[in-house]
């Protein structure tokens, strides 16, 4: 018999607390083929599967044991190798995630029990063609700020200078510490999916967004119809850090850009910054502007208690004048 163990998750990015958990279950099962699993979803996320592989080895994951899967908690791309009526299977997770779903134990309709079941107190495992079981071990602080998720990670980073990204960066993977190209290498990795404003954000979020639309210039099929609408540019600050995007025409108000931008921004966990959105017509010299004041804003959710708006229009306007939205999340 082989006991499989496997540690499901999104790892945005994988850090310390995520090894300190994987050593953790090679110790609780020291005869066990100890996994970490995650999928390729970007949906919500920012690193694609290469970089999140590339960053578990920096962090001290064996090679080829962080396996991508469809499904976390299925991980068939890694049970598949064992024997279903043989090997048992144990899934591990964080003590912070135990009321994070999926939840083992419970009973079907038929009175059995669920297929997932809590390994604490189980008398006797199962194959895992019966059942499989989860494991919650200790959740473990680390990092000079005392992180103890990605989110927090991925709040913190765009508000660091260049020499103290990489000092964390060192700092989190100590192997990087005696290889610069390496350390170099995460850094950019981190820049590119959570700098934020301040470094690539067009290439993970606003480009990707803009050019999703069916009939949008990037897909190569603008019409006259959307030449009609304005051409959007937002600037993000962020402390000291400016930068513009163009979001092209897929808008048609600027409530709906800005809208786009502070849930791509509160998905990277970014709490405090100024949207500024700028509106210009491509074909015609007329447009409005609008100006939104958010009451009760909550830093970084982007929830309000009411949103006031007041328009003005604006005609035989020069092509290159702005139409200006501004709101401070501070």
């Amino acid at each position: 018999m082989t006991t499989v163990v496997i540690m499901p998750g999104g790892f945005h990015p994988f850090h310390p607390g995520h090894l300190a958990l994987y050593q953790s279950a090679q110790r609780a099962f020291p005869d066990a083929e100890v996994y970490v699993a995650a999928t390729n979803d970007k949906s919500d996320r920012p690193f694609d599967i290469s970089e999140k592989q590339k960053i578990a080895y920096a962090a001290g994951v064996e090679p080829g044991h962080f396996v991508q899967v469809k499904s976390p908690f299925r991980a068939e791309e890694i049970a598949s190798q064992y024997n279903p009526n043989r090997d048992v299977l144990i899934f591990v997770r964080s003590e912070k995630d135990v009321n994070t779903q999926p939840q083992a134990g419970g009973v079907k309709k038929d009175g059995s029990a669920s297929y997932l079941q809590p390994l604490l107190g189980a008398k006797r495992l199962e194959p895992f063609a019966q059942h499989a079981y989860m494991a919650y071990l200790p959740t473990v602080e680390f990092g000079p700020g005392a992180f103890t998720s990605a989110s927090e990670i991925r709040a913190a980073w765009p508000k660091l200078t260049p020499k103290r990204r990489m000092a964390l960066v060192m700092s989190l993977y100590p192997s990087t510490q005696k290889d610069p190209a390496g350390a170099q290498d995460i850094v950019r990795i981190f820049d590119q999916n959570i700098g934020g404003v301040a470094e690539d954000i067009s290439r993970r979020g606003f480009l990707q967004g803009t050019t999703a639309a069916a009939g949008m210039a990037a897909a190569g099929a603008v019409g006259a119809k959307e030449l009609a609408r304005p051409t959007i540019i937002a600037i993000v600050r962020i402390g000291d850090q400016t930068k513009q995007f163009n979001l092209g025409t897929k808008f048609d108000t600027s409530k709906q850009a800005e809208d786009f931008v502070t849930d791509f921004l509160n998905k990277q966990g970014i709490q405090h910054y100024t949207i500024e959105i700028q509106r210009g017509y491509t074909n015609e010299n007329q447009g409005w502007a609008a100006t939104y004041e958010a009451d009760g804003l909550t830093a970084g959710t982007g929830v309000t208690g009411g949103m006031h708006a007041t328009y003005q229009d604006r005609y035989n306007q020069p092509t290159t004048e702005d139409y200006i939205d501004e709101r401070s999340n501070n």
